[in-house]
């Protein structure tokens, strides 16, 4: 059987959020340092879209990268919703997709994920450490919730 690991406690889930962070500083450095070599086509969008669907090469890149994109934003709302974080992010992940790639986006949404996989699990811990502790006290107050909750029914 699989045992549970701890994000925060674990040395290489911890360090591997830092070569997320790396890769999403690599990922905007590198399609920039492309795009300023021909400054008229950051200028003119018609410029930008003729040079990236000119052959079949290009335009074999440009769909995979449109596609993955795509795929990209499904997967990061749907595991903004499973970790309870904010769907505003979404519009950050966008804009980082359209304004400078897909490269610097998914590291970026993938060092936030870490991010946020690490405060659930402290708190996670904090709550168990929690329990344990006021076990006692915790299980007294819910059989005097649930009792006051019978006589509330009971005078209904």
């Amino acid at each position: 059987m699989l045992k549970s690991i701890d994000p925060s406690t674990t040395k290489s889930v911890n360090s591997i959020k830092y070569i997320y962070l790396l890769l999403a500083i690599v990922g905007t450095i590198a399609p920039w340092y492309w795009l300023i070599q021909d400054p008229g086509a950051l200028i003119s969008p018609m410029l930008f879209f003729g040079r990236a669907f000119a052959n079949n090469i290009a335009i074999t890149e440009a769909t995979d990268l449109l596609i993955s994109a795509t795929a990209f934003l499904c997967f990061a709302s749907i595991e903004l919703k499973r970790l309870g974080s904010s769907q505003r992010w979404l519009f950050l992940y966008a804009g980082l997709i359209f304004g400078i790639g897909l490269s610097c986006a998914l590291p970026f949404f993938l060092y936030r994920r870490e991010q946020i996989l690490a405060a659930n699990a402290r708190l996670t811990a904090a709550a168990e450490h929690f329990f344990r502790r006021h076990r006692q006290r915790v299980l007294h107050l819910f059989e005097h919730f649930v009792h006051a909750g019978m006589h509330e029914v009971d005078l209904v």
